[in-house]
């Protein structure tokens, strides 16, 4: 069997959105479709180690996220369920599941609450269910967004205050990889998507009573940032949820996260 018929095909296009144009990129040969949206100050990249696992049995649907790589932001508020739902139509998918890492599970839990009967399920890594606080620390990272977060420096620092110690120690692939793909970005684009994602976005909580759908909430042990015990009593809101704690001694891959994303990680 040569290599043309084992490799499912890639199909990229934009998405118009009420979050902006959006770069999806399609593969994957299953009938059951997954929407796969990456963390604030991530890519799509983050989920590469996750398609070589999914693509054989599902169809991805893997988004740039708004103000990301080749993606744009909206005129006005920036509203990721209605991304999430948009995507859905422009390829014709009826219903779906939404896999989300940080700002990714934010969406998917409201695009679930939105529209229960489309969005049949969300696994949710790493989703501060709650606002941070609108702080000068806050305020200053948005700031500092917008000046230099195109360079090495800003990458470290945010891959500093994001990933783990552990992460930084025995994965430092992943560090670099984060840090090389910030250059690449427009600051004045990724600047809107923090303030939006940061200082904008509404809580979670009133929502979790309505989500029907099952949802997989996986928080890592070593997250000091968003910790696991915050993630753990979301879950217990939800009706239909199951709650994931990922430790170093255990892996990553032994419950099926991405690489590097069970630890510390950007929203």
């Amino acid at each position: 069997m040569t290599a043309a018929t084992t490799t499912p095909a890639v199909n990229e296009r934009r998405v118009t959105t009420p979050a902006g144009e959006l770069v999806v990129r399609e593969t994957g040969r299953g009938r059951t479709s997954l929407v796969l949206w990456h963390a604030l100050y991530a890519d799509r990249s983050m989920f590469d180690p996750l398609v070589e696992q999914l693509a054989p049995d599902y169809r991805l649907l893997i988004v740039d996220a708004p103000g990301h790589g080749p993606s744009g932001l909206p005129s006005g508020p920036l509203t990721s369920a209605a991304a999430v739902l948009a995507i859905l139509d422009a390829f014709r998918i009826e219903r779906a599941a939404v896999v989300g890492h940080s700002w990714g599970g934010i969406a998917g839990i409201q695009a679930v609450a939105q529209a229960p009967r489309r969005i049949v399920a969300v696994a949710a890594f790493n989703t501060p269910f709650s606002p941070g606080p609108d702080d000068f620390g806050t305020q200053a990272i948005v700031w500092m967004t917008g000046w230099m977060g195109a360079t090495e420096f800003f990458g470290r620092r945010v891959a500093a205050g994001f990933l783990s110690p552990q992460t930084h120690e025995q994965r430092p692939q992943i560090v670099d990889r984060f840090v090389a793909a910030l250059p690449t970005r427009d600051p004045d684009k990724l600047q809107g998507a923090a303030r939006a994602v940061l200082m904008e976005r509404e809580s979670l909580p009133p929502l979790l009573s309505q989500v029907q759908p099952p949802v997989l909430v996986v928080a890592g042990a070593d997250d000091k940032r968003y910790p696991a015990s915050d993630a753990e009593a979301a879950s217990r809101q939800l009706l239909d949820a199951r709650f994931v704690l990922v430790d170093k001694s255990e892996g990553e891959r032994q419950s099926g996260v991405p690489e590097g994303a069970a630890q510390s990680a950007p929203i």
